[in-house]
């Protein structure tokens, strides 16, 4: 049985837990002839005008480009899939498939036709996200955090009955297009600040670059400096890769990420996220998430989804009433384990705020609620918001704290912002956090007192 995850940052086919093929969904047709894959990738910097990448998330049977490219998206996942049945055992037919999240009811539909086109049996259909989801987390939040090559997504996972959707949220222009991009660019600050060389300004060093971004990501994972060169006709260019300094490119890009994270956990509960292979392997992004509070981050196993997929359990719910796109799962492996000690060199997390700030004036948060809103009941701690502004309720949300924690609650129809994204009922705040009501935003800047003589206007 073959598992294949159809994920375009990075298409992966398993068969009894060997890995058969994992490349990106790229497609490029340089001299008449397309090639997919990590050959399209070979040559997508030397041959830009004539790269295809959103052929998967965007699957139609629409034509569109010209010339030998007027084909369908359709027509090159087709092509690709059947480029990639080199790998596969010659007998072996029957596969089971891991949905990415962009696709609706009318692309699945088309992607079975493909299948069936190329001789496939599907003999199951599930969420990759579900797929990918094997052991319970109790006691805890589940959130899955993973990437396609031009979004991250975010999917609350609920744990009643197995692992099923919740809700998800996606964050466009954060996948793993953008993730490449990120470093290539700090790979060439790196080059223009030691070797006085621009390796993106010709196709043939920028192709270089991307030819060996995988190895020189994988080396600073060890934490040290990599030494990286570039030739250029007979010239060599030299520098030395920072491990900071690429984890900063990536976290610095991925902090809306972290921030929608933030949004939707509940205050109050201790959050698991299970973060794909995919994801996790850019520099930085485990500890970008450790940094959230109240979390624990559990990396899945390497192509999680393709094998999930493929296991019993999958195939036995997709037979019966004919084959159906499965969004939830029994769980089929032991229970996480118990909340884990902080890790040692883990980042600090931020101090709980002391003070909230809105324009010139600061007000202590302690033993009685902060509230905001367009009005105080009598003897209610908190401002009052004296101009008449959309979007905001009379009692529209209020702060607590302990001296140790504080966390946000929003009691209006409107919604209140953490950072620039809606809560999901109650957060953990932290200092440096902004909050914001109402249209146009009314801000409220969460900070943490400094010294003893500061003068608050609040009790």
């Amino acid at each position: 049985m073959l598992g294949i995850d159809l994920n375009d940052a990075a298409l992966v086919g398993v068969a009894d837990d060997r890995l058969l093929f994992n490349e990106p969904g790229l497609a490029v047709d340089p001299e008449g002839a397309w090639l997919f894959g990590k050959a399209a990738a070979a040559q997508a910097r030397r041959h830009p005008r004539q790269v295809r990448n959103r052929q998967w998330s965007e699957l139609s049977d629409e034509l569109s480009g010209e010339g030998s490219g007027h084909v369908s998206n359709a027509d090159l996942v087709h092509d690709h899939l059947a480029a990639l049945r080199q790998f596969l055992p010659p007998e072996e037919r029957a596969v089971c498939l891991a949905a990415p999240p962009y696709w609706e009811s009318d692309q699945l539909a088309l992607m079975l036709g493909i299948a069936q086109e190329l001789g496939w049996s599907v003999h199951g259909l599930a969420d990759a996200a579900i797929a990918a989801t094997r052991r319970a987390h109790p006691e805890r939040k589940l959130v899955h955090v993973d990437v396609s090559l031009h979004a991250a997504w975010v999917t609350a996972i609920d744990q009643t009955t197995g692992a099923g959707i919740a809700e998800r949220d996606s964050l466009p222009n954060l996948g793993a297009d953008a993730l490449l991009r990120a470093c290539a660019q700090n790979v060439a600050q790196q080059f223009l600040k030691h070797a006085r060389f621009d390796v993106l300004d010709q196709a043939d060093s920028e192709q270089q670059v991307y030819d060996q971004l995988d190895d020189w990501l994988a080396a600073l994972s060890g934490g040290q400096p990599v030494a990286a060169t570039i030739t250029r006709e007979a010239n060599s260019f030299s520098t030395e890769l920072s491990p900071q300094a690429m984890a900063d490119a990536v976290t610095n890009l991925l902090q809306p990420l972290q921030q929608q994270i933030r949004a939707r956990l509940p205050a109050g509960q201790p959050a698991a996220l299970q973060v794909s292979g995919l994801l996790a392997k850019w520099p930085g992004v485990v500890a970008l998430l450790n940094a959230l509070p109240d979390t624990e981050v559990f990396v899945l196993e390497p192509n999680a989804a393709a094998r999930g997929a493929c296991r019993e359990v999958v195939r036995a719910a997709s037979s019966g009433d004919g084959l159906r796109l499965l969004k939830r799962l029994p769980f089929d492996q032991s229970a996480a384990p118990a909340r884990r000690a902080p890790l040692s060199g883990q980042p600090a997390r931020r101090s709980a705020p002391t003070h909230v700030v809105f324009g010139p004036h600061s007000y202590r948060l302690g033993d009685r609620p902060f509230n905001i809103g367009l009005e105080l009941a009598p003897g209610e701690y908190g401002l009052a918001l004296t101009e008449q502004i959309d979007g905001v309720s009379r009692r529209h949300c209020s702060i607590a704290a302990d001296g140790e924690r504080a966390q946000v609650t929003d009691h209006s129809r409107f919604g209140t912002q953490l950072n620039g994204h809606a809560i999901n009922g109650s957060a953990v705040l932290q200092a440096g956090d902004v909050l914001s009501v109402g249209l146009p935003a009314n801000e409220f800047l969460l900070v943490v007192e400094q010294n003893d003589s500061r003068t608050d206007d609040g009790a």
